[in-house]
């Protein structure tokens, strides 16, 4: 079955914010709000986008709720995520999936969004958005990275060959290799193993990036992901950066390096690999749009977007 792609958004649309995982304080992220807002976009917020709940925005239903109901309004044409951290696998359960397969919207985060694009991508076939949100908005990000966003958002047309100029793209494994994306944050997307969430990386590119992960952390992850058989399945892998690993690698006569990692898991596997993807939590991250058909040509370095991610 084909993906469902949300319709293209425009100035002047609404977008509607919510936080399905952690809590932010709404004077951080009035400098993306406002970056937001400067493009010609309305702002509606969910009526607990600001409950704190501990590390939680709020409880768990109603953060399912400000969800749900985001899709349900007619003037709403996208939900954007304030932050990631933790708490979205707490509310799969309450979300109407009747009503999100209704209402196709674009869907924008990253982090511990991952979670829910991976649901998405399982249950209601839409194509969803591994990007920037408003916390992240709220820093000096690059206006390529801006762009990009936009871009990706409001043309129903194919953006063709990533600009990576403000990644440090390397080859892994050369070759070529076409499919869906999927992926995101390593953490979340091992975390969907065993659930009904599990990734689906059959035939596709997976992309993998993630944050403050000590190397055997990563080095666990992937190792599971490969025993569960995700690995052998991809037809080939986009990774980002892990971001800041050097800071909880302890003493670094005693690890292995994230490089070694990638040579001893990724490498043996043959399939078209590409690291330093400028995406999720670095300075001035890419938009990738998962459900999406890709081109990835490890040779050169490049990965290319063979379809538009809007309608």
């Amino acid at each position: 079955m084909p993906r469902i792609k949300p319709p293209a958004l425009r100035p002047g649309d609404t977008i509607g914010v919510v936080s399905p995982s952690s809590f932010k304080a709404l004077e951080a992220l009035q400098p993306g709000i406002d970056k937001i807002r400067r493009r010609g976009y309305q702002l509606v917020f969910g009526e607990h986008a600001f409950d704190r709940r501990g590390y939680l925005a709020g409880d768990d239903r109603d953060r399912a709720a400000d969800l749900n109901a985001m899709f349900a309004r007619q003037d709403v044409r996208a939900i954007l995520c304030t932050r990631g951290g933790y708490g979205a696998s707490r509310i799969l359960d309450h979300l109407d999936w009747d009503v999100i397969r209704a209402n196709p919207k674009p869907l924008i985060g990253y982090s511990d969004i991952t979670t829910l694009h991976m649901a998405f991508l399982r249950r209601t076939e839409l194509v969803v958005y591994y990007a920037p949100m408003i916390i992240t908005l709220s820093r000096d990000v690059s206006p390529l990275a801006e762009q990009n966003l936009f871009d990706i958002l409001e043309k129903p047309e194919a953006l063709g060959v990533y600009d990576t100029s403000e990644g440090n793209v390397q080859t892994l494994v050369p070759g070529v290799a076409e499919g869906e994306l999927t992926g995101g944050c390593l953490c979340l997307v091992t975390a969907t193993c065993g659930t009904p969430e599990q990734v689906d990386a059959k035939g596709k590119i997976l992309v993998l990036e993630d944050v403050d992960e000590p190397p055997y952390a990563v080095d666990r992850m992937l190792t599971q992901l490969k025993r569960c058989g995700v690995l052998e399945e991809a037809a080939g892998f986009v990774i980002g950066e892990m971001t800041n690993w050097e800071q909880h690698a302890g003493d670094l006569s005693e690890t292995l390096t994230i490089e070694q990692i990638w040579q001893d898991i990724i490498v043996p596997l043959g399939k078209p690999a590409i690291a330093g993807f400028p995406f999720g939590h670095v300075t001035n991250p890419l938009t990738v749009p998962l459900g999406v058909r890709a081109r990835l040509d490890a040779t050169a370095g490049t990965l290319t977007l063979l379809e538009p991610a809007v309608s």
